[in-house]
């Protein structure tokens, strides 16, 4: 009796351990890592002393700009402290690979139109995720939604930028809030 008392006591104890760890994007991003100083830094290097208000849209040093936000997203650091994680994370779905009701690839970034638009953001704030299965119902893959699975650190690039992490998804559900 008391082995199987000890037993279930050890379960117990260990099954807060198997839950996922929900993660919020800011997580994601090494503490001492700025994109706005980073930002600045290349505003000031191709533009000068000109204040961005001031520079014309068709400014010729325009895409030398982006080429250089291009370069320092895709080379943003990454936490590897997160390898190997069980995690739980809201974001929106970019599908990449599926059919005309799942798609089993797509990038999952913290907000509605991130990577349709230039540049796309960071690579520590895109997640490559690799469903199993099927994969997610279309419909939810196009909207906010909570995902879980394994996170990687790994970094792929993709037709809509470069993910920094890869999550082996498990489950899918629409987003209903964060739990506080």
């Amino acid at each position: 009796m008391m082995r199987v008392f000890v037993t279930l006591l050890c379960l117990l104890v260990s099954l807060p351990s198997l839950a996922a760890r929900t993660l919020e994007w800011e997580e994601l991003v090494p503490g001492d890592y700025d994109p706005a100083k980073i930002y600045g830094r290349l505003f000031e290097e191709i533009y000068g002393d000109e204040a961005p208000e001031s520079v014309a849209d068709e400014d010729s040093r325009g895409q030398k700009m982006m080429d250089a936000i291009d370069k320092a997203w895709r080379e943003a650091p990454l936490k590897a402290s997160l390898d190997n994680t069980e995690v739980r994370l809201a974001g929106y779905g970019v599908p990449l690979d599926g059919d005309e009701e799942y798609v089993r690839e797509f990038l999952l970034v913290p907000y509605f139109g991130a990577c349709i638009h230039t540049p796309p953001p960071p690579r520590n704030q895109i997640v490559l995720v690799k469903m199993e299965g099927r994969g997610v119902p279309l419909d939810l893959a196009v909207d906010a939604m909570w995902l879980e699975g394994t996170l990687m650190v790994s970094s792929e690039d993709t037709e809509y930028g470069t993910a920094g992490y890869v999550l082996k998804g498990k489950s899918a559900e629409p987003f209903t809030g964060y739990d506080r």
